[in-house]
């Protein structure tokens, strides 16, 4: 059997009911930014062969308990990230800046995934706080995840300029590149361009072509692979039952 794939759980925060976390002029909502940037992230990682799952997908609300929840139920999450921005106190512009991380506390595997990420992001010129890595044990995402987990803080929407860039779809996009490789660097996947495919990408369609053409792997009654689901005993000892017999053992 191919070795399962990395899994990574993606929390857009907040939700289209929260209308207060926005830019001081009004033009940027922290919403509406961390779900396009969780589905850049997304598409980024899913074509280098990690299973994501989303915390949500669209504008309705899901509580911070329920993307815990999300979190915790996905066998073998190797990471959580939830995506934010930041904002400083007051009603105002703010002159406070920057991109950062925040994690539970020290050490650990949170913290060589926060440690890859800030690397690529400074590696792409994307301006970072003078104190990158915050700990914060009273975050709840990060309290209540069981995987290692971090926060990313994606610039002050309260600074004008940073308000400005977090609004440009290029901008996104260089963001979610920079991220999208500093967690693949955590995971131990190379990064690869689009379109070019990882050894492991080309031994997972062989097999899986291979498994499918001889009988041995069928989908449900839509045609529906579900290769990243977790494989039972029961399909296990099935499939074995299969290759047996298409061998001439049984």
């Amino acid at each position: 059997m191919s070795e399962q794939p990395k899994r990574v759980c993606l929390d857009p925060g907040h939700d289209a009911g929260n209308l207060a976390n926005k830019s001081p002029d009004g033009t940027y909502y922290e919403h509406e930014f961390t779900l396009d940037l969780g589905k850049r992230l997304e598409q980024l990682l899913t074509a280098r062969g990690v299973a994501v799952t989303m915390t949500r997908t669209g504008g309705a609300a899901v509580s911070l308990a329920k993307r815990c929840e999300i979190a915790n139920s996905i066998p073998d999450l190797n990471l959580f990230v939830s995506l934010h921005s930041n904002a400083a106190g007051g009603d105002g512009w703010s002159s406070a800046k920057g991109w950062s991380v925040y994690l539970y506390g020290p050490g650990g595997d949170r913290e060589r995934a926060a440690q890859d990420i800030l690397a690529q992001v400074r590696a792409a010129g994307i301006a970072v706080r003078s104190t990158p890595i915050v700990y914060d044990p009273e975050l709840y995402v990060l309290k209540h995840t069981k995987a290692p987990a971090v926060l990313l803080e994606n610039g002050f929407h309260t600074n004008r300029e940073e308000a400005a860039l977090l609004g440009q779809p290029a901008y996104r996009q260089k963001l979610a590149e920079a991220e999208a490789k500093g967690i693949l660097e955590y995971l131990g996947i190379p990064w690869t361009d689009d379109g070019e495919e990882t050894d492991y990408e080309k031994e997972v369609r062989a097999a899986v072509a291979w498994l499918t053409e001889n009988g041995i792997m069928r989908g449900n009654s839509q045609g529906d692979l579900m290769l990243d689901q977790p494989l039972t005993r029961r399909q296990f000892a099935v499939m074995e039952y299969r290759i047996a017999k298409l061998e001439g053992f049984v």
